[in-house]
This record gives C-alpha cells, sequence and structure tokens, in this order.
C-alpha cells in the first residue's frame, strides 16, 4: 500500500514542478515580449496560481481579476493621503486584508500585495501604468490557466482504482478478525487505525483527482472512500463492544457466518440488499429466542445484540452510498473497475 501510496506522490510532485516552470517561463516570456514593466511579477503570480487545482484555478483567475481594481483605488486614496512609501504600504495591506478575509478573497491577497508595491514604489498612477499592471495579472493568472489544464487524469484514476480494491482486501482482513474474535473468545485488536489512515489518504488523492477534472460526476470516488471511513466509525465502536464479550451466546455462530457472508460482497458495486435481509431475520430468530437465565448471558447477549445493530450501521453505509449514485456514475464507473 504505503509503495504505491509514494509512488503516486512522487509522480504529482514532479509533474507540479514541470508545470510551475513551464507556467512562469511562458508567463515572463510572453511579458518580455509584450514590453511591459516587472515581467517577473509575471511569474510570481503564474506560481501562486499554478498551485491551485484546475477549478480553483478558474475562479482564482476571476478574482484576482476584479479585486485588482480594488486595490489601484486603495492604494491610490491612501498615497493621495499619506506620503510616506513603508507607512503607505503597511496601511494598503491592512486595508486589502481587511477587504478579503470579509468577502473570502484571501487567495487574491498575495497577488493584490505585489501589485500595492509596484503603485507605491513608481507612485504612477497613469492610465498606462494601470494598463500595464493589469497585463501583469492577467498575463500571470492566464499562464496557470493554460498550464493547469494538464493534468494526469488517467495516471490517478488508475491509482484510484487501486486503492479503492486496496481497501477492500483490508477490510476483508479486519472482518475476518472480528469472526476470528468471535469464534474464540479473544480479542485480537483490529488494523483501525492503520486502515482509517490510508482511507484518508485516498480521499485526499480522491477530492484532488475531483478538483482537477471537468467531467462530470467525479465526486464518485470522493463518495467512495467518505463511505469506507463511515464503515470504519462503525467497526470501532463495534470492536469496542468485542473486548466486553465475556461469554459466548450461541447465537455468536449465526453473527460469525453473516460476517464471512459479508467479505464476498464487500466490492462497490454489490448493493447490499441480501445482507439486509439476512440481519432482519437474525434480529427476529434472537427475539425469539428464550431469556437468558444468568447475569453473565444477558449481558453477553446485550452485547452481542449491539453488535448487530453496529453491522446493521455498517451495511447502511454502504446502502446509502448506493442510493447516492446516479446511473451515470454506476455505468462508468463499474464498468471501468471490471474492465
Amino acid at each position: 500500500m504505503q509503495k504505491f501510496h509514494v509512488s503516486i506522490r512522487f509522480k504529482k510532485t514532479l509533474i507540479a514542478g514541470i508545470k510551475i516552470g513551464i507556467g512562469t517561463i511562458l508567463a515572463v516570456s510572453l511579458a518580455h515580449w509584450i514590453g511591459i514593466k516587472h515581467p517577473y511579477s509575471t511569474g510570481t503570480i503564474a506560481l501562486i496560481t499554478l498551485l491551485s487545482s484546475k477549478w480553483d484555478t478558474i475562479r482564482l483567475t476571476i478574482y484576482r481579476l476584479l479585486t485588482f481594481f480594488v486595490t489601484v483605488v486603495l492604494t491610490f486614496g491612501v498615497v493621495y493621503v499619506i506620503h510616506d512609501p513603508i507607512v503607505s504600504f503597511g496601511i494598503v495591506l491592512t486595508l486589502l486584508f481587511w477587504f478579503c478575509k470579509k468577502f473570502k478573497l484571501m487567495s487574491t491577497l498575495a497577488v493584490n500585495g505585489v501589485i500595492c508595491a509596484h503603485f507605491i514604489d513608481g507612485r504612477n498612477f497613469g492610465y498606462e501604468n494601470v494598463i500595464n499592471e493589469f497585463l501583469i495579472v492577467l498575463i500571470g493568472v492566464s499562464a496557470a490557466l493554460l498550464i493547469n489544464q494538464f493534468y494526469s487524469r488517467k495516471m490517478t484514476q488508475k491509482e484510484l482504482v487501486h486503492r479503492m480494491t486496496q481497501s477492500e482486501k483490508e477490510l476483508i482482513q479486519i472482518l475476518d478478525s472480528i469472526a476470528w474474535n468471535l469464534e474464540r473468545s479473544k480479542h485480537q485488536r483490529l488494523e483501525l487505525k492503520k486502515y482509517e489512515k490510508h482511507l484518508s489518504s485516498n480521499l485526499e488523492l480522491a477530492k484532488d483527482f475531483e478538483d482537477n477534472t471537468f467531467q462530470s460526476h467525479t465526486d464518485y470516488y470522493v463518495e467512495y472512500f467518505r463511505m469506507r471511513l463511515a464503515q470504519c466509525t462503525v467497526l470501532k465502536n463495534l470492536e469496542d463492544k468485542l473486548s466486553r464479550l465475556k461469554l459466548q451466546p450461541k447465537q455468536v455462530h449465526t453473527i460469525i457466518h453473516f460476517i464471512k457472508c459479508l467479505n464476498r460482497y464487500i466490492m462497490d458495486s454489490y448493493e447490499p440488499i441480501q445482507q439486509k435481509e439476512e440481519l432482519k431475520a437474525i434480529l427476529n430468530k434472537m427475539r425469539q429466542e428464550p431469556l437468558p437465565e444468568t447475569r453473565e448471558e444477558f449481558e453477553s447477549r446485550a452485547i452481542l445484540f449491539h453488535i448487530l445493530m453496529d453491522l446493521s450501521a455498517f451495511v447502511q453505509c454502504k446502502q446509502r452510498f448506493i442510493d447516492d449514485l446516479s446511473t451515470q456514475q454506476k455505468e462508468a464507473y463499474w464498468k471501468l473497475e471490471n474492465e
């Protein structure tokens, strides 16, 4: 598992570095060719913008172009009133910070700070200089917007499918351990922390895929790993109950059989209809059993009932995930995984 994680991280870091290099060269070269002042500032703006995803790049491009005019007005007003350039710079940045904080535009603050510095340093608010500074922003964000269209979609999607398979194998091992604990009346610690860590890492990669893909329904992988994390939380609750199970009621064997059946339908495309029906039958059968005769048996039966409730919640997590999928998602992603 870790080997593949490091591999995809290294590849993505390598690609991101190459994109930054190409994007900044493109921005500065274009600025030089046009003949604008401070051409290297376009590279800085391209760098800042390239650190975002595809969707964020589009959003930031719009926000940075719009807030440029706010920066010009604020800088001109402060410089007109306060002639000390150092004090003016600090006041403008303070006002820009409050403005960006108020309207949730903090991601534009660094770029606006660069533009503010140019205006205060040159103390020139003429038409040509305003156009020059606007072109700096426009070229920087445009270069980033162009370069950020290149995304290793196939590589990332292949890795996500692989991680889904790995997470299912890990989950099968965990359920096997639960069955083993129940069968032998022992408490072997489950690898839930390790499993949860892997799922969290996978969820971050899924979010990155969603943010960098313009195709519809790409939230499939995000929702899948969220579903597995929800199941992991259920299993943590179940593990606590396993540690408190002192006796082994006869109903344990029915539950062990049910858990082993769960393992055969872990894959995301299996709808848990049969498991829900079987759970319902087990619960009905338990309610019809004779009442326990001792306190220990009563407590063990109660814990076993709560374990069944956890298993029911575990199955419901899967059902909610499938219910929320569109027909297009089922056709696209389940077909992909079966190829």
